[in-house]
């Protein structure tokens, strides 16, 4: 697996269109897949019928799903695990938390494209095994203690390692190897990222997908995620990047993202951002579906280098 290095063109980010293999043209109406708030599609001019794709079992990953009950929620809460379909076992099996956005774990927490990349991937012998790990933290979770659906922080550094413990999965104390985020979920994901640097564990990598980064008080008060300007600066990633240590991040975005301003002061002010993948399209599927094999293979790359060093 070759080395990750920052790809620039006409500046400080690459502009590419990645070619799909996977019924492009039904999911990029997928309306708010992923829990992502989903403006109309880059090129409107011949929508897709909105169905889900059709997809067999050799394109996607095993997917389990349980409630398990979280105290830092007051409620039972969704459990759901992807992983390789040809893994002869899944003890000790390294996993990524992935943090889902706006409109929660339906249709699914995870890109289609992303499920099966790393279905795909993995039976090809192009990536060691690992799994993705979500839990359901409700409508419009920026993934911070005290918000309206519980302690989601402390939710992820409390429950979710004895979880993954219990069935056999993370490191010997449950913890996700890396992290990955999808729009509320990439600004949950650089938090815990941050978090976890702090306390003396971090993780190998940062996955951000459109991470939903505001830049002004005006713009996240419309989001009604926060209560006073406080609560949301006390969280705000773009004021917690040292935090985070070197821990790279790779950032997958549209050119026409409306969180675009935060997420460029991201790459311009966090030095750690080997891969950074500025494609056509909006906050939608036309960007999240376009980016499994990339996302998927960061990822391994990260677990590669942290077994290399053991």
């Amino acid at each position: 697996m070759s080395n990750w290095t920052n790809r620039t063109v006409e500046g400080d980010v690459v502009r590419e269109r990645i070619s799909r293999h996977l019924l492009m043209a039904v999911l990029l109406v997928v309306a708010g897949l992923a829990g992502c708030a989903a403006p109309q599609p880059h090129d409107t001019s011949s929508p897709a019928p909105a169905v889900e794709p059709t997809l067999s079992e050799q394109d996607i990953p095993v997917i389990r799903t349980e409630y398990v009950y979280s105290d830092h929620r007051q409620a039972p809460v969704q459990l759901y695990l992807a992983y390789p379909g040809a893994l002869e076992s899944t003890a000790d099996l390294p996993m990524v938390l992935y943090l889902h956005g706006r409109d929660g774990v339906h249709p699914t927490p995870i890109p289609y494209d992303t499920l099966a990349s790393l279905e795909r991937l993995y039976r090809e012998d192009s990536i060691p095994a690992f799994g993705f790990a979500v839990v359901d933290g409700g409508y419009n979770p920026y993934w911070n203690d005290g918000s309206a659906n519980g302690d989601l922080a402390a939710l992820l550094h409390d429950e979710l390692p004895r979880w993954l413990q219990e069935r056999g999965m993370g490191d010997l104390d449950g913890r996700p190897f890396a992290v990955a985020g999808i729009s509320t979920g990439g600004f949950g994901a650089l938090n815990y990222a941050a978090d976890r640097n702090l306390a003396g564990h971090p993780v190998a990598a940062v996955a951000a997908v459109a991470p939903a980064l505001q830049v002004s008080w005006e713009g996240m008060r419309e989001k009604e995620a926060f209560a006073t300007e406080e609560d949301w600066s006390a969280v705000d990633p773009l004021r917690r990047l040292g935090d985070l240590g070197d821990v790279p991040v790779g950032v997958w975005t549209g050119d026409e993202d409306p969180f675009l301003e935060g997420i460029n002061r991201l790459v311009d002010e966090y030095p750690h951002t080997p891969v950074v993948s500025v494609l056509p399209g909006g906050h939608d599927p036309s960007v999240f579906e376009a980016i499994g094999p990339d996302f998927v293979t960061f990822l391994a790359y990260a677990l590669g280098s942290l077994d290399a060093d053991e």
